[in-house]
Protein backbone atom coordinates (compact mmCIF):
# COMPACT_ATOMS: atom_id res chain seq x y z
CA UNK A 1 0.00 0.00 0.00
CA UNK A 2 1.32 3.54 -0.98
CA UNK A 3 1.11 5.57 2.71
CA UNK A 4 2.30 8.83 1.14
CA UNK A 5 0.16 9.05 -1.80
CA UNK A 6 -3.22 7.98 -0.25
CA UNK A 7 -2.53 10.37 2.63
CA UNK A 8 -3.02 14.36 2.95
CA UNK A 9 -0.92 16.74 5.52
CA UNK A 10 -2.82 18.78 7.89
CA UNK A 11 0.84 20.37 9.55
CA UNK A 12 4.39 20.56 9.93
CA UNK A 13 5.83 20.73 13.83
CA UNK A 14 9.36 20.63 14.64
CA UNK A 15 10.42 19.78 10.86
CA UNK A 16 7.93 16.08 11.14
CA UNK A 17 5.18 16.38 8.31
CA UNK A 18 1.46 15.08 10.30
CA UNK A 19 -0.53 13.46 7.62
CA UNK A 20 -3.71 11.37 7.44
CA UNK A 21 -4.55 8.47 5.91
CA UNK A 22 -8.11 8.67 3.80
CA UNK A 23 -9.36 5.29 5.17
CA UNK A 24 -8.62 6.79 8.96
CA UNK A 25 -11.58 9.65 7.94
CA UNK A 26 -13.67 6.90 6.45
CA UNK A 27 -13.44 4.77 9.35
CA UNK A 28 -13.69 7.45 12.00
CA UNK A 29 -16.69 8.58 9.44
CA UNK A 30 -18.23 4.98 9.82
CA UNK A 31 -18.22 4.76 13.63
CA UNK A 32 -19.65 7.90 14.15
CA UNK A 33 -22.53 7.26 11.82
CA UNK A 34 -22.89 3.51 13.26
CA UNK A 35 -23.27 4.67 16.84
CA UNK A 36 -26.73 6.19 18.32
CA UNK A 37 -27.28 10.11 18.41
CA UNK A 38 -26.45 10.24 21.95
CA UNK A 39 -23.40 8.75 21.91
CA UNK A 40 -21.80 10.27 19.23
CA UNK A 41 -20.62 13.62 21.33
CA UNK A 42 -18.43 10.86 23.96
CA UNK A 43 -17.11 8.86 21.10
CA UNK A 44 -16.42 11.78 19.03
CA UNK A 45 -14.44 13.21 22.48
CA UNK A 46 -12.84 9.48 22.57
CA UNK A 47 -11.93 9.51 18.97
CA UNK A 48 -10.26 13.42 19.23
CA UNK A 49 -8.24 12.11 22.68
CA UNK A 50 -7.04 8.51 20.79
CA UNK A 51 -6.04 10.65 18.03
CA UNK A 52 -3.96 12.99 19.82
CA UNK A 53 -2.36 10.40 22.19
CA UNK A 54 -1.04 8.12 18.99
CA UNK A 55 0.19 11.25 17.45
CA UNK A 56 2.26 12.44 20.71
CA UNK A 57 2.81 8.38 20.52
CA UNK A 58 4.63 8.65 17.01
CA UNK A 59 6.21 12.05 17.77
CA UNK A 60 8.20 10.26 20.62
CA UNK A 61 9.83 7.98 18.29
CA UNK A 62 10.49 10.82 16.13
CA UNK A 63 12.33 12.73 19.11
CA UNK A 64 14.11 9.28 19.96
CA UNK A 65 15.42 9.26 16.65
CA UNK A 66 16.87 12.56 16.29
CA UNK A 67 18.28 12.04 19.65
CA UNK A 68 20.62 9.22 18.63
CA UNK A 69 21.88 10.70 15.20
CA UNK A 70 18.63 10.09 12.78
CA UNK A 71 16.14 12.09 11.48
CA UNK A 72 12.53 11.81 10.84
CA UNK A 73 10.12 13.74 8.24
CA UNK A 74 6.84 11.97 8.15
CA UNK A 75 4.07 10.74 10.70
CA UNK A 76 0.98 9.24 9.18
CA UNK A 77 -2.00 8.26 11.20
CA UNK A 78 -4.31 5.29 9.82
CA UNK A 79 -7.05 3.07 11.28
CA UNK A 80 -4.57 0.54 12.87
CA UNK A 81 -2.59 3.72 14.41
CA UNK A 82 0.27 5.37 13.53
CA UNK A 83 3.14 4.99 11.72
CA UNK A 84 6.20 7.72 11.97
CA UNK A 85 8.83 7.39 8.87
CA UNK A 86 12.11 7.51 11.36
CA UNK A 87 15.41 6.88 10.47
CA UNK A 88 18.00 6.07 12.93
CA UNK A 89 21.53 4.56 12.91
CA UNK A 90 21.42 0.72 12.43
CA UNK A 91 22.88 -0.10 16.21
CA UNK A 92 21.43 -1.75 18.95
CA UNK A 93 21.38 1.26 21.38
CA UNK A 94 20.11 3.85 18.74
CA UNK A 95 17.09 1.53 17.17
CA UNK A 96 16.16 0.80 21.03
CA UNK A 97 15.67 4.84 21.86
CA UNK A 98 14.31 4.91 18.85
CA UNK A 99 11.58 2.02 19.60
CA UNK A 100 11.44 2.83 23.18
CA UNK A 101 10.75 6.56 23.02
CA UNK A 102 7.06 5.63 22.00
CA UNK A 103 5.60 3.95 24.42
CA UNK A 104 7.42 5.79 27.06
CA UNK A 105 5.00 8.60 25.94
CA UNK A 106 2.05 6.44 26.84
CA UNK A 107 3.91 4.85 30.25
CA UNK A 108 4.55 9.00 31.32
CA UNK A 109 0.58 9.72 30.42
CA UNK A 110 -0.09 6.68 32.76
CA UNK A 111 1.99 7.82 35.71
CA UNK A 112 0.59 11.26 35.90
CA UNK A 113 -2.92 10.57 34.87
CA UNK A 114 -3.24 7.44 37.45
CA UNK A 115 -1.85 10.18 40.01
CA UNK A 116 -4.29 12.60 39.37
CA UNK A 117 -6.89 9.90 40.02
CA UNK A 118 -5.48 8.17 43.48
CA UNK A 119 -5.29 12.26 44.37
CA UNK A 120 -8.70 12.82 43.57
CA UNK A 121 -10.05 9.31 45.07
CA UNK A 122 -7.58 8.20 47.64
CA UNK A 123 -5.91 4.52 47.48
CA UNK A 124 -9.03 2.90 47.59
CA UNK A 125 -8.90 3.84 43.28
CA UNK A 126 -5.45 2.21 42.56
CA UNK A 127 -7.41 -1.23 42.22
CA UNK A 128 -9.53 0.41 39.49
CA UNK A 129 -6.08 1.12 37.60
CA UNK A 130 -4.51 -2.41 37.20
CA UNK A 131 -7.09 -4.43 35.43
CA UNK A 132 -6.97 -6.27 32.02
CA UNK A 133 -6.02 -3.86 29.61
CA UNK A 134 -7.57 -5.43 26.59
CA UNK A 135 -10.93 -5.33 28.26
CA UNK A 136 -13.70 -3.27 28.03
CA UNK A 137 -12.91 0.26 28.76
CA UNK A 138 -14.21 1.41 31.90
CA UNK A 139 -16.14 4.83 31.22
CA UNK A 140 -17.06 6.31 34.98
CA UNK A 141 -20.07 7.87 35.73
CA UNK A 142 -20.87 11.50 34.02
CA UNK A 143 -21.86 13.19 37.20
CA UNK A 144 -18.32 12.54 38.41
CA UNK A 145 -17.40 15.33 35.89
CA UNK A 146 -13.53 16.46 34.84
CA UNK A 147 -11.73 13.58 36.38
CA UNK A 148 -13.91 10.92 34.37
CA UNK A 149 -11.99 12.33 31.05
CA UNK A 150 -8.46 11.63 33.18
CA UNK A 151 -10.15 8.08 33.75
CA UNK A 152 -10.55 7.96 29.78
CA UNK A 153 -7.10 9.49 29.43
CA UNK A 154 -5.69 6.77 31.73
CA UNK A 155 -8.38 3.96 29.86
CA UNK A 156 -6.78 4.72 26.30
CA UNK A 157 -2.59 5.14 27.27
CA UNK A 158 -3.10 2.07 29.17
CA UNK A 159 -4.00 -0.07 26.66
CA UNK A 160 -1.77 1.21 23.88
CA UNK A 161 0.92 0.86 25.98
CA UNK A 162 -0.12 -3.20 26.76
CA UNK A 163 -0.79 -3.59 23.09
CA UNK A 164 2.51 -2.00 22.00
CA UNK A 165 4.96 -3.70 24.15
CA UNK A 166 3.52 -7.26 22.92
CA UNK A 167 6.16 -9.26 21.23
CA UNK A 168 4.67 -8.96 18.17
CA UNK A 169 7.14 -7.80 15.38
CA UNK A 170 6.78 -4.99 13.48
CA UNK A 171 5.06 -3.46 17.18
CA UNK A 172 7.27 -1.80 19.33
CA UNK A 173 7.22 -4.71 21.73
CA UNK A 174 8.53 -7.11 18.62
CA UNK A 175 10.97 -4.41 18.05
CA UNK A 176 12.25 -3.94 21.47
CA UNK A 177 12.70 -8.04 21.16
CA UNK A 178 14.79 -7.27 18.10
CA UNK A 179 17.26 -4.86 20.70
CA UNK A 180 17.99 -6.98 23.28
CA UNK A 181 18.51 -10.22 20.83
CA UNK A 182 21.60 -8.03 18.49
CA UNK A 183 24.06 -7.75 20.75
CA UNK A 184 24.34 -11.76 21.08
CA UNK A 185 23.08 -13.17 17.93
CA UNK A 186 24.01 -10.42 14.91
CA UNK A 187 21.60 -8.39 13.21
CA UNK A 188 20.62 -10.91 10.70
CA UNK A 189 19.43 -13.45 13.24
CA UNK A 190 17.70 -11.22 15.81
CA UNK A 191 16.02 -9.53 13.16
CA UNK A 192 14.76 -13.08 11.49
CA UNK A 193 13.89 -14.51 15.02
CA UNK A 194 11.85 -11.50 16.17
CA UNK A 195 9.96 -12.25 12.23
CA UNK A 196 9.38 -15.62 13.22
CA UNK A 197 8.04 -14.69 16.97
CA UNK A 198 5.93 -12.21 14.88
CA UNK A 199 4.18 -14.41 12.42
CA UNK A 200 3.30 -16.92 15.30
CA UNK A 201 1.92 -13.73 17.26
CA UNK A 202 -0.11 -12.22 14.41
CA UNK A 203 -1.13 -15.97 13.48
CA UNK A 204 -2.28 -15.59 17.31
CA UNK A 205 -4.42 -12.02 16.87
CA UNK A 206 -6.08 -13.11 13.86
CA UNK A 207 -7.50 -16.07 15.24
CA UNK A 208 -8.44 -14.26 18.05
CA UNK A 209 -10.14 -11.62 16.12
CA UNK A 210 -12.21 -14.35 14.20
CA UNK A 211 -12.83 -15.67 17.52
CA UNK A 212 -15.30 -12.64 18.05
CA UNK A 213 -13.14 -10.99 20.54
CA UNK A 214 -11.28 -8.91 18.74
CA UNK A 215 -13.21 -7.60 16.01
CA UNK A 216 -12.01 -6.92 12.45
CA UNK A 217 -9.38 -4.59 13.49
CA UNK A 218 -7.09 -7.60 14.77
CA UNK A 219 -7.53 -9.55 11.68
CA UNK A 220 -6.35 -6.54 9.68
CA UNK A 221 -3.78 -5.62 12.37
CA UNK A 222 -2.31 -9.55 12.26
CA UNK A 223 -2.61 -9.02 8.36
CA UNK A 224 -0.15 -6.41 8.08
CA UNK A 225 2.07 -7.11 10.82
CA UNK A 226 2.83 -10.42 8.85
CA UNK A 227 3.28 -8.67 5.59
CA UNK A 228 5.66 -6.66 7.12
CA UNK A 229 7.62 -9.46 9.09
CA UNK A 230 7.56 -11.23 5.31
CA UNK A 231 9.24 -8.02 3.80
CA UNK A 232 11.88 -7.90 6.73
CA UNK A 233 12.66 -11.32 6.42
CA UNK A 234 12.73 -10.63 2.47
CA UNK A 235 15.12 -7.82 2.94
CA UNK A 236 17.37 -9.99 4.97
CA UNK A 237 17.50 -12.36 1.67
CA UNK A 238 18.66 -9.75 -0.02
CA UNK A 239 21.55 -8.53 2.22
CA UNK A 240 20.33 -5.15 2.95
CA UNK A 241 20.28 -5.32 6.74
CA UNK A 242 23.85 -4.21 8.08
CA UNK A 243 24.60 -3.57 11.56
CA UNK A 244 26.45 0.23 11.06
CA UNK A 245 29.04 -0.54 14.00
CA UNK A 246 31.42 -2.53 11.03
CA UNK A 247 30.66 -0.51 8.62
CA UNK A 248 33.16 1.99 7.16
CA UNK A 249 30.49 4.06 6.39
CA UNK A 250 30.58 7.87 8.15
CA UNK A 251 27.73 10.50 8.99
CA UNK A 252 28.32 13.69 9.10
CA UNK A 253 26.02 16.06 11.22
CA UNK A 254 25.52 19.49 11.26
CA UNK A 255 28.53 21.32 11.51
CA UNK A 256 27.31 23.64 14.02
CA UNK A 257 27.53 22.50 17.48
CA UNK A 258 24.06 21.09 18.41
CA UNK A 259 22.75 19.53 21.59
CA UNK A 260 20.31 17.06 22.59
CA UNK A 261 17.35 19.09 22.29
CA UNK A 262 18.64 20.87 19.29
CA UNK A 263 18.54 17.71 17.32
CA UNK A 264 15.10 16.52 18.90
CA UNK A 265 13.50 19.41 17.58
CA UNK A 266 15.12 21.04 14.66
CA UNK A 267 16.05 23.97 16.81
CA UNK A 268 18.21 26.19 14.69
CA UNK A 269 22.00 26.18 16.13
CA UNK A 270 23.78 28.96 17.45
CA UNK A 271 27.41 30.38 17.08
CA UNK A 272 29.37 30.37 14.32
CA UNK A 273 29.59 27.03 12.04
CA UNK A 274 32.24 24.75 12.65
CA UNK A 275 32.90 21.28 11.58
CA UNK A 276 32.02 18.68 13.44
CA UNK A 277 31.95 15.33 11.72
CA UNK A 278 30.49 12.37 13.58
CA UNK A 279 31.58 8.84 12.87
CA UNK A 280 28.46 6.80 12.53
CA UNK A 281 30.30 3.69 14.67
CA UNK A 282 30.02 2.81 17.88
CA UNK A 283 33.06 4.13 20.37
CA UNK A 284 33.97 0.89 21.31
CA UNK A 285 33.40 -2.54 18.88
CA UNK A 286 34.56 -5.38 18.89
CA UNK A 287 38.07 -5.75 16.49
CA UNK A 288 36.33 -8.87 14.95
CA UNK A 289 32.64 -8.75 14.56
CA UNK A 290 30.83 -12.34 15.04
CA UNK A 291 29.74 -12.42 11.43
CA UNK A 292 30.64 -9.38 9.22
CA UNK A 293 28.59 -8.51 6.38
CA UNK A 294 29.64 -8.90 2.97
CA UNK A 295 30.26 -5.73 1.66
CA UNK A 296 26.97 -3.84 3.41
CA UNK A 297 27.79 -0.92 1.02
CA UNK A 298 27.65 -2.34 -2.12
CA UNK A 299 25.23 -4.57 -0.97
CA UNK A 300 22.94 -1.29 -0.18
CA UNK A 301 23.50 0.47 -3.53
CA UNK A 302 22.01 -2.57 -5.63
CA UNK A 303 19.12 -3.05 -3.46
CA UNK A 304 18.55 1.17 -4.46
CA UNK A 305 19.26 0.69 -7.93
CA UNK A 306 16.36 -2.19 -8.01
CA UNK A 307 14.40 0.18 -6.56
CA UNK A 308 15.25 2.74 -8.83
CA UNK A 309 14.71 0.69 -11.80
CA UNK A 310 11.06 -0.48 -10.87
CA UNK A 311 9.83 3.14 -9.74
CA UNK A 312 11.14 3.60 -13.72
CA UNK A 313 9.32 0.82 -14.68
CA UNK A 314 6.19 0.55 -12.37
CA UNK A 315 5.95 3.96 -10.83
CA UNK A 316 6.14 5.04 -6.74
CA UNK A 317 2.87 3.75 -6.04
CA UNK A 318 4.53 -0.01 -6.94
CA UNK A 319 7.00 0.49 -3.75
CA UNK A 320 6.31 -1.64 -0.42
CA UNK A 321 6.66 0.22 3.01
CA UNK A 322 9.85 -1.09 3.10
CA UNK A 323 10.93 0.27 -0.23
CA UNK A 324 9.91 3.38 0.73
CA UNK A 325 12.09 3.96 3.79
CA UNK A 326 15.07 2.42 2.03
CA UNK A 327 14.65 4.68 -0.76
CA UNK A 328 14.11 7.87 1.67
CA UNK A 329 17.06 6.51 3.14
CA UNK A 330 19.19 6.50 0.41
CA UNK A 331 18.02 9.79 -0.39
CA UNK A 332 18.75 11.73 2.97
CA UNK A 333 22.09 9.89 2.84
CA UNK A 334 23.19 11.42 -0.67
CA UNK A 335 21.78 14.71 0.43
CA UNK A 336 23.56 14.74 3.57
CA UNK A 337 26.83 13.79 1.38
CA UNK A 338 25.75 16.95 -1.22
CA UNK A 339 26.03 19.33 2.01
CA UNK A 340 29.40 17.59 3.20
CA UNK A 341 31.07 18.28 -0.37
CA UNK A 342 29.40 21.77 -0.08
CA UNK A 343 30.66 22.33 3.02
CA UNK A 344 34.49 21.02 1.90
CA UNK A 345 34.63 23.47 -1.04
CA UNK A 346 33.77 26.54 0.88
CA UNK A 347 36.36 25.46 3.31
Amino acid sequence: MEFLGTSFRIGRVFGINVRIHILFLIWIGFELIRSGSGDRTDLALFYAGLFAIVLLHEFGHCFGARAVGGDAENIILWPLGGLAFADAPMTPWAQFVTVVSGPLVNLVFCLVSGAIIIAYFGWASASLLLHNPFGALYLPDPRLGWIRYAYIFYEINYFLLAFNILPIYPMDGGQLFQCLLWPFLGVQQAIRTACLVGIIGCAGLGLWGMSGNGGGMLIFIAIFGAMTCFQRLQMLRYGTVVDERYSPRYRVQNPRRRGLLARMFKLKPRGPARERPIERLDPIAPARPPNPPLDPEAAFEVEVDRILKKVSREGIRSLSYVERQMLERATRRRRQQAVQADDTHES
